[in-house]
């Protein structure tokens, strides 16, 4: 090869190597997006289009539903009334956030009493409660309610966040008179745990509610333990008699 032709060869690679320094390597980086779990593209490995695999928003192939197994009111006194919906989560490592609902309270005839709207949160592979206090209902005297969420659940991978809490000595007294729902809260972890609500409900012989309330502990530190009470400032009733408490069940979430 004479100098000639080399020197030619070298001057189109050096024109070559300017043109992919300045011109397309930049182009590449700039129309080149890293991809993520929020460009509406199955990439990455996820399952579906922006979610599974690496993205933390599961696909709906990989949850089950929410299941509502009941929802109660309670009264408090002479047309105030406590509500709960009993919710389980079947999903082990999955969470949703930002769910709305809402309360209703019919009367016998099915007028509509009183509505309640709230938003809330489920946590990881739990049983958890919504609650929502004094829906005041005039003189009028609800027969039944209605709970149901208003939005869709967006999951997300999590895991309970509620391990470590541990419940004992539950014990109900002044039952004929003023009743109290005490429990032990202990917290097995080293560090301490911040606002945690705490559901306490009462069941009768029958397994139907007696009364429900709902309390938020503020802190417990790590390896510690307090006492946690419910009180209601009317005998457990039934149709005019004391009512037999047979069972009761607390639940615990903590809030964001």
């Amino acid at each position: 090869m004479t100098w000639a032709r080399r020197r030619k060869l070298i001057y189109l690679g050096s024109i070559a190597i300017i043109i992919l320094v300045v011109v397309v390597i930049p182009a590449i980086l700039y129309f080149y997006k890293t991809p993520t779990c929020f460009d509406g593209k199955q990439n990455q490995g996820e399952v579906g289009v922006d979610c599974g695999g690496p993205c933390t928003i599961l696909c709906p192939a990989q949850y089950a539903p929410l299941t509502v197994l009941w929802s109660r009111f309670s009264k408090v006194t002479d047309g105030d009334y406590n509500v709960l919906a009993y919710i389980e989560n079947p999903n082990i490592n999955a969470a949703a956030y930002n769910l709305n609902y809402i309360f209703k309270l019919y009367s016998k005839t099915g007028v509509l009493l009183r509505e309640r709207t709230g938003s809330t949160f489920v946590t990881a592979n739990k049983i958890i409660g919504v609650f929502e206090a004094d829906m005041q209902t005039g003189n009028q005297i609800p027969a039944r309610v209605e709970f149901s969420f208003t939005s869709p659940a967006i999951w997300v991978k999590q895991v309970s966040a509620e391990t470590g809490l541990a419940v004992s000595q539950m014990v109900v007294s002044r039952a004929d008179t003023a009743p109290r729902l005490s429990f032990l809260l202990t917290n097995k972890n080293i560090k301490q745990i911040n606002n945690i609500e705490a559901i306490g409900i009462v069941y009768n012989t029958e397994g139907n509610t007696i009364a429900f309330s709902r309390t938020i502990v503020d802190t417990i530190l790590g390896q510690d333990s307090q006492t946690v009470n419910f009180n209601w400032p009317k005998p457990f009733t039934l149709a005019g008699q004391v009512d037999t408490y047979a069972k009761t069940e607390i639940i615990l979430k903590i809030l964001k």
